[in-house]
This record gives structure tokens, C-alpha cells and sequence, in this order.
């Protein structure tokens, strides 16, 4: 890693509310795995990994709002930094917007009411909380927390481990890794497949969002899928090499992958269909109430 700075430079600190709007541009000498949090009123923010030992904070807050935390003073290269912005109002809350640069391998930890969080290349650990707005990673983060109430979220990349939760927030996935689980309430949860990617331990869970999967699974992989009432498709290769184990209590199950069909459910109601499609290996369970289950080729 290239240290950029030994020195800070503060053009702006924000001690006492503001009246009219002001920029930000913090700059101070950090490790490479320095862990940065970043919290209160916040309308946007940016995160862009560099191959610097640096921490950059550049963008602007509004009328009334100021930046607080640290440390800002010193030359020497510290291990964490802590900030937090306070708004008058909404409107002063719409005006604060931030850029984060970190170095690649830095731990960021994030949280906002309603925000646009756009996270790219980070390779450390990310954990990113939001009730409204959005939010964005791309990359291969180390591990990745994610809770939004209302926002939608967006992963396109890599990450060993890997948390996600909405209630009403929808999640789009093109992504992989070893351990994924991934819940909302009434987002609907959709998987899109990657070249030469794999899931090797996943579950998806919803209560009425549907889900759609059409990700690849590992040989040995093993991948769960619950829900209410929303329905649910897996959308696999012919050939997958995998054991099918489906079950609903009063939801349809359809299977356009294999010339199996469904029985009619241990008490009589619902549907069960147990399959083994290729050669095996993996395992790929699903458990539904009331939703419609479909496997179709893709």
C-alpha cells in the first residue's frame, strides 16, 4: 500500500451548525485495515476503495447541519475513525452528501434513516443499515451485513459471508459465495445467474415477496428456500447435478425440469416432489405454505 499522507488536512470542520451550505474534505493517514463508521442524517454516500493508506471525506452537508467525530488531529496513521452528521430539519438531511475513500482492505460500517449507499471495491467487511432510499455494492467484501426497512438492495459480486435483510426492500443478487442468507418480508428476492459462479451454502427466505433463482449451485452445494405465500422459481440448467426436495402445504408445485412429477401431500393437501436430477451432489430444499413453486429450465 502507497501511503498518500502523514499530515491532515481539514478545509472545513463543522463544530457549530451551519448557516449556509458548506463542503467537506477531511483527509487523514489510516492502516490498511482501518475501521471507518459513518452514521446520522445522510441523503447520499459514496465508497469507493483506492490503493491508498488514506481515508478521503469529501462532499458537502447543508444549512444547519454539521459533521462531528474523528480523530482529526496528529500525523500518525490510526486504526479508526468515527463520524456522525447531524440535520436541522429534512430538508437541511436532503443536502448532506458524502464521498468515503478507504483503502481496499478497510472495515466500513454505515447507517442512515433514508439514503442512497453506493459501496464499490471495498475487500474488507461492510455493514450497511438504512430504512429508506437504496443501497449498491460491488465487489468482493471479506463479509457483507445489509439491513434496509424500506430500501432496496443491490449485490453484484463476491462474498464469503453474506447477510442480508429487508422488510419491504427488494434484493437483486448477481453474486456468489459460501454462506449466504438472505431474508425479507415482502421484498421480492431475485437471483440472476453469473459465469462460473456458485452458491455453496445459501438460504432465501420471504413471508410474501416471491423469489426467483436462477443462480447456479455448487457440486455439494447445499441451498434452502422458504416462504409464506409468495411463490417461488428455480430457474436451473438441465443438467444441474442435484437432489430436489419440495414440499408446500396448500401451494401448486410445478416441474418443467425432469419428467418427475409432483405427488399429492402426506395429509392430502399440498404437493411434494422429490427428485434427483445429473449425477447429484448437491442439495436444494424448499419448504412454502401457501406459495405456488415452480422448476423450470434456463
Amino acid at each position: 500500500m502507497k501511503t498518500l499522507l502523514r499530515t491532515v488536512v481539514v478545509v472545513t470542520l463543522f463544530a457549530t451548525p451551519l448557516r449556509a451550505q458548506q463542503k467537506v474534505n477531511i483527509q487523514r493517514a489510516v492502516t490498511p485495515n482501518v475501521s471507518v463508521r459513518l452514521n446520522g442524517a445522510l441523503s447520499s454516500v459514496r465508497v469507493i476503495a483506492w490503493e491508498r493508506d488514506s481515508v478521503s471525506i469529501t462532499g458537502s452537508i447543508g444549512a444547519g447541519s454539521r459533521l462531528d467525530g474523528g480523530p482529526m488531529g496528529g500525523t500518525a496513521a490510526v486504526g479508526g475513525m468515527k463520524f456522525y452528521v447531524e440535520a436541522a430539519d429534512e430538508a437541511g438531511s436532503r443536502s448532506n452528501k458524502i464521498e468515503l475513500r478507504v483503502p481496499r482492505n478497510a472495515r466500513v460500517w454505515i447507517k442512515a434513516l433514508s439514503a442512497d449507499i453506493d459501496v464499490a471495491g471495498v475487500a474488507g467487511g461492510l455493514d450497511l443499515n438504512i430504512v429508506g432510499g437504496s443501497i449498491k455494492v460491488t465487489g468482493k467484501p471479506r463479509e457483507l451485513i445489509i439491513e434496509s426497512m424500506d430500501g432496496s438492495v443491490q449485490f453484484n459480486g463476491v462474498a464469503d459471508y453474506a447477510r442480508i435483510k429487508t422488510a419491504t426492500g427488494d434484493i437483486n443478487l448477481q453474486a456468489h459465495g459460501d454462506d449466504y442468507s438472505v431474508t425479507t418480508v415482502s421484498g421480492n428476492i431475485t437471483v440472476t445467474p453469473q459465469t462460473d459462479w456458485a452458491y455453496q451454502r445459501a438460504r432465501f427466505e420471504s413471508v410474501t415477496g416471491a423469489i426467483t433463482f436462477a443462480g447456479d449451485i455448487a457440486r455439494g452445494g447445499d441451498v434452502r428456500f422458504d416462504s409464506h405465500s409468495g411463490a417461488i422459481e428455480l430457474r436451473l440448467p438441465y443438467r444441474v447435478n442435484a437432489e430436489f426436495d419440495f414440499v408446500t402445504i396448500t401451494g401448486a408445485i410445478e416441474n418443467n425440469l425432469t419428467n418427475h412429477r409432483p405427488a399429492v401431500g402426506r395429509e392430502g393437501r399440498g404437493m411434494e416432489l422429490g427428485v434427483s436430477s445429473g449425477m447429484g451432489g448437491a442439495r436444494v430444499q424448499v419448504r412454502s405454505f401457501k406459495g405456488n413453486v415452480k422448476l423450470t429450465p434456463r
